[in-house]
């Protein structure tokens, strides 16, 4: 039995042939990668160029294959055409099937054949039976010294290869070593006569993620087409060949607790266990996702200690195509669920965005306008700017206009922050005490820094009266305004006191403000108060040198324009 002919390569991979080149040299050598990473297409390519010295047994696992001795006749006869020593009767099978008989009797052949060998066996995730694989790591670990081994699979299997590893006689070829380079996807459409910009190539190698099926599959719709520029713009995994693939490949062939899991948490960028289990309504989720990626089933953990995962982009596509036809009505509150959870471990804008998502949009609006602050000192100014972007026209609330004053405040943008803050400020005023007391001092606060930014002494004062009774207080009420506030408040406070020579406050104030931003984890506010305290220890600027000095800012950071 001899490889099948490789199709056509349109660009040589050289680096990856290589690769294999030396991986072979060990005794084991597995390729593990999702479907259509081009694993297959890989082994023939490198079987083409291998000398006459080389031969190769090749067992293609059948889909779902379950009996063991049904797998090991078929490996028998692989070795068998490979060494020439096969008869005019094939192996039978038998009532009573002796795994470790069986071994030996491969093993026996393989040693008996003269030269080198390469035992292939393609796509062995579908061998679904334990003992099988039990028997084939024996198989591995004794191999003869003329013997090679090439496994293909779309998911790690456990056949116990430790001591080989530790040996450094197992080699892995893995997803990221299959995966076309942002290059090789510029030399994949070249050759098949594409032409496309610099920034398409890049698009396109993003969203298929350098996955071999999708290049390919994007390719066969790109020959021809009389836009290819905004057909890469509109590519996803909801394009009708890639989703027939993907359905076929790995949706479908997941079991229905599996399927639920995936549709129920697409829509979130990233997703770990504890969330998966509030969007699913049961436990257990963790360990399906581990499992996913192991299986190279589209899953990528984020971190080392893998509780964080997203999946592909195009499959995340096709899965969320798949929840809207499945579970139309169930969409908006998974979003809710998800900003719950979002909003409690203060992840704030992946909280707003998925209010946005489900439509609530007022809820959405007072989220992004009690946490701008919050936002605006984890340097997420560009976050904010983007899910005021979101709101729909009909939609403009109030309340976002205190949002657009920090972020127009940030940027240097004074006359426009002027606007929205009396907005802010006649709003303000109509909202329930429970809302009035944190607004009216996030309207301050950034009323004294656009004040002090303007070098405007009376707005100054007059704002600094008004804060220094609500945020320096201790009632519940004045603790309700949230500690970012209350810390970036102090911060202006202080400073303004400094810039009007009311010292021993501005002191006080400052070093609250510290001592708050700290505990809070706010180090920024912190760093932020060492240049005011310089500028206590130096005369009072004036005139156009105070619009140099060092300026409080509800923003934290905003810089003069």
């Amino acid at each position: 039995m001899t490889v099948a002919p490789a199709t056509p390569r349109l660009i040589d991979r050289g680096d990856l042939l290589a690769a294999l080149d030396r991986a072979s040299a060990r005794k084991v050598t597995i390729i593990s990668a999702p479907a259509g990473s081009g694993k297959t297409s890989l082994l023939r390519t490198w079987a083409d160029r291998l000398d006459r010295a080389h031969r190769l047994a090749v067992l293609q696992v059948h889909r779902d294959q379950h009996d063991a001795q049904d797998f090991w006749l078929a490996l028998l006869d692989a070795v068998r055409r490979a060494s020439g020593t096969i008869g005019d009767e094939p192996p039978a099978a038998t009532l009573e099937f002796n795994g470790r008989a069986m071994v030996d009797r491969v093993l026996a052949e393989l040693a008996d054949h003269r030269g080198r060998l390469i035992l292939v066996i393609d796509d062995l995730h579908e061998l679904n039976c334990p003992d099988a694989l039990a028997q084939l790591t024996r198989l591995l670990t004794n191999l003869p010294p003329d013997v090679r081994a090439v496994l293909t699979t779309r998911r790690d299997l456990r056949l116990g290869l430790h001591q080989l590893r530790l040996a450094g006689e197992l080699a892995e070829i893995r997803a990221g070593d299959l995966r076309f380079t942002e290059r090789e996807t510029r030399e994949l459409l070249a050759a098949s006569g594409i032409t496309l910009s610099e920034a398409g190539t890049a698009l396109l190698h993003q969203r298929t993620e350098g996955w071999a099926a999708g290049l390919r599959l994007a390719v066969i719709s790109l020959t021809g087409h009389p836009d290819p520029e905004r057909f890469v713009t509109e590519f996803s995994g909801t394009d009708r060949a890639v989703a027939e693939y993907l359905l076929a490949e790995m949706l479908d062939r997941q079991s229905g607790e599996v399927q639920d899991l995936l549709l129920r948490t697409c829509l979130l960028d990233r997703v770990n266990g504890e969330l998966a289990d509030l969007l699913t309504g049961r436990p257990g989720s963790e360990r399906i996702l581990l499992d996913l990626e192991d299986a190279n089933a589209f899953v990528v953990s984020l971190d080392p200690e893998r509780t964080w995962f997203r999946y592909h982009h195009l499959f995340a596509d096709l899965l969320r195509l798949e929840l809207r036809r499945r579970l139309p009505e169930e969409v908006p509150a998974l979003h809710r669920r998800a900003a719950g959870w979002f909003t409690v471990q203060g992840q704030l804008a992946e909280a707003i965005g998925h209010t946005q998502a489900a439509g609530d949009w007022a809820d959405a609006a007072r989220l992004l306008a009690d946490h701008s602050f919050s936002l605006t000192l984890d340097g997420q100014a560009q976050t904010m700017q983007a899910l005021l972007q979101a709101f729909p026209t009909g939609e403009d609330h109030p309340e976002l206009a205190l949002v657009r004053a920090t972020v127009d405040l940030a940027q240097g943008r004074l006359d426009e922050t002027a606007a929205h803050l009396a907005v802010a400020e006649t709003y303000a005023e109509t909202t329930p005490p429970e809302r009035q007391r944190r607004l009216r001092v996030a309207v301050a606060s950034l009323q004294l820094s656009l004040a002090t930014r303007r070098g405007d002494l009376p707005g100054v004062i007059e704002q600094v009266r008004f804060l220094a009774s609500p945020v320096t207080g201790q009632s519940n009420e004045d603790i309700a305004l949230g500690s970012d506030l209350r810390a970036v408040a102090l911060m202006n406070l202080g400073t303004a006191e400094a810039w009007t020579l009311g010292l021993p406050d501005a002191v006080r104030h400052l070093q609250e403000g510290a001592v708050l931003a700290r505990e809070v984890g706010r180090p920024r506010i912190s760093t932020l108060v060492l240049p005011c305290r310089r500028a206590i220890r130096s005369p009072r600027p004036s005139g156009a040198a105070a619009r140099r000095s060092p300026s409080p800012n509800g923003t934290a950071g905003a810089r003069n324009p």
